[in-house]
């Protein structure tokens, strides 16, 4: 089925599209067979819509670093009247900036950087940044985790078939151990596509496929990794964006950006060291919907105060997919984490 409503001639997700990445989202490398008996059409037809998706790059897969392995930074970047889009696209060519998004207010664009430790993470804020002379002022926020938000679905499977996508990897090992130089090129490997089969991974590395699931399904069931699946978000109904400065008792800042990284709008919420000691990332139906937000902030959680609220005008960069302005995927830069000590050896 191919939808007749479109935005600016772009034909928008329709229902078949979004059942088929939500489950996506919920198991991004889940078969197409298992999923035949969820969504009720042949796995041909599963393959063919995805395949159809990605060819519109309006979907696609990837791998994300989590866990105790995953430190990270948020950048705020002022810059010179007129210099935001360039600033913005230098910042996104970088393999360890995740995520770039032009904003309104004090501070014209932000930028989600990921490293797998605090030693790199100050190398980045040091002497990995790309601060021209367009740059007038930056702010910076370490964080040692996320919250939630990071794997966000659009909710429309119901319990019973959210049960059935859901992959089970079995219990974690008892010990845990930093990643090795082939864990680290297994992440890389898989940055473009997170449904890259094992066969082909395998080929990259020069090993075995039973190597490559054995490896990934010991870095899952660790919590290091774990799979993603984006849409152009403009096509699937998300039309704003904003981003919350909050401060929250400190004994509570755990349980509470939990709860509020479950939201449905959330897409990004992890603790920082600054001034504030929350940020919240959410994706809006229109600019209007960010009021219900703060109204909910105020009802659920009286004793958390707005220190700042920003609209994105417009996404640059989604974990390592440069996108336009509906959202839909131009370039693959994929995620490096480990690149600039690459850069510094």
């Amino acid at each position: 089925m191919t939808s007749s409503v479109s935005l600016g001639g772009v034909p928008i997700l329709n229902e078949t599209d979004l059942a088929l990445t939500d489950a996506l989202q919920l198991n991004p490398r889940v078969s197409w067979t298992a999923l035949s008996e969820v969504l009720e059409l042949s796995p041909v037809t599963l393959a063919r819509r995805w395949q159809a998706l990605v060819r519109a790059r309006t979907a696609w897969t990837c791998i994300t670093l989590e866990g105790p392995s995953f430190r990270g930074a948020i950048i705020e970047v002022a810059c010179k009247p007129g210099t935001a889009v360039d600033v913005a696209a230098a910042f996104s060519a970088l393999p360890h900036v995740a995520t770039v998004g032009i904003t309104v207010g004090e501070y014209d664009l932000f930028a989600l950087v990921v490293s797998p430790t605090v030693d790199a993470i100050s190398a980045v804020l040091l002497d990995g940044l790309p601060i021209t002379p367009d740059v007038t002022r930056v702010s910076s926020h370490v964080y040692t985790g996320m919250l939630g938000g990071g794997r966000w679905r659009h909710g429309v499977l119901n319990r019973a078939q959210c049960e059935q996508v859901r992959s089970d990897l079995g219990p974690p090992p008892k010990e845990l151990r930093p990643l090795s130089v082939d864990d680290r090129a297994l992440y890389v490997a898989l940055g473009r596509d997170g449904r890259r089969s094992y066969t082909e991974v395998a080929q990259d590395l020069g090993t075995s496929p039973q190597v490559v699931k054995r490896r990934l399904d010991r870095l899952q069931r660790r919590g290091e990794v774990a799979f993603r699946c984006d849409v152009a978000r403009p096509l699937a109904g998300w039309h704003a964006m904003a981003m919350l400065w909050l401060t929250a008792p400190d004994a509570e800042v755990g349980g509470i950006g939990r709860a509020i990284g479950e939201w449905r709008e959330t897409r990004f919420c992890a603790p920082v060291v600054g001034r504030t000691n929350l940020c919240v990332i959410v994706s809006l139906r229109s600019v209007e919907q960010l009021e219900e937000i703060v109204l909910r902030l105020a009802a659920e959680y009286p004793q958390v105060t707005i220190a700042e609220r920003r609209l994105v005008l417009r996404q640059v960069k989604v974990h390592g997919r440069l996108v336009d302005e509906h959202g839909r995927s131009t370039e693959v830069i994929p995620v490096d984490p480990w690149g600039m000590l690459a850069g510094r050896a």
